[in-house]
């Protein structure tokens, strides 16, 4: 393995770690202001958000590391287009969240808005069911992002259970990096869960 595929390894990791692990911070950021009472320019408000931020970064990032993997097909490229277009929208409405001045100087225009999630969640979704569809990811795993992801959209208050479930669901990233962003598996192999990355 060269030096940048070692590096495209070793990186792919963090965005399976951070995300789970931003999306808990949001929430336990999201509950301590809640208990302060404070309002929405107070410092947790602005770091939870900061949090959630890094979090859409890193399922971006996932998006296109599983895309790689796949290689260029219709299904995986337009699943891409969506992951990363409602990756996008969440970016610009939480910048504008965070800096007031964004929305008032370019405003989200309202498909955006109604569009820019379910285009996201599309995305990774679709992506990750080409990779188990190919026998790369369990499907029970690609279950668990569904759910991870169900429970935010359910309410901001099931956060820190969502993070939870998300930590298990891209435990697979985690354990097996190299044989995602390595040389290609055989179709039908699936990511092993207990043996070592490169294993």
């Amino acid at each position: 393995m060269n030096q940048s595929r070692s590096l495209a390894v070793d990186s792919a990791r963090v965005p399976a770690l951070w995300v789970p692990a931003m999306l808990l911070a949001y929430g336990l950021f999201r509950f301590l202001d809640r208990l302060g009472g404070t309002d929405r320019s107070g410092p947790l408000w602005v770091a939870g958000h900061v949090c959630f931020l890094v979090a859409i970064i890193g399922v971006a990032a996932l998006d296109v590391m599983v895309w790689r993997r796949l290689g260029r097909s219709l299904a995986p490229d337009a699943a891409l287009v969506a992951g990363l277009l409602g990756s996008a929208a969440f970016v610009w409405v939480i910048l504008g969240d965070i800096f007031p001045g964004v929305h008032s100087n370019y405003p989200v225009p309202d498909l955006v808005a109604a569009a820019g999630p379910p285009a996201f969640l599309v995305g990774l979704f679709g992506l990750l069911g080409s990779l188990a569809h190919r026998g790369l990811f369990p499907w029970p795993h690609w279950a668990l992002v569904v759910i991870g992801f169900g429970c935010v959209g359910v309410s901001l208050q099931l956060l820190p259970l969502a993070a939870v479930i998300l930590l298990l669901a891209f435990e697979p990233f985690r354990s097996a990096t190299r044989r995602l962003v390595g040389g290609r598996a055989p179709t039908g192999t699936r990511l092993p869960h207990n043996s070592p990355p490169g294993g």
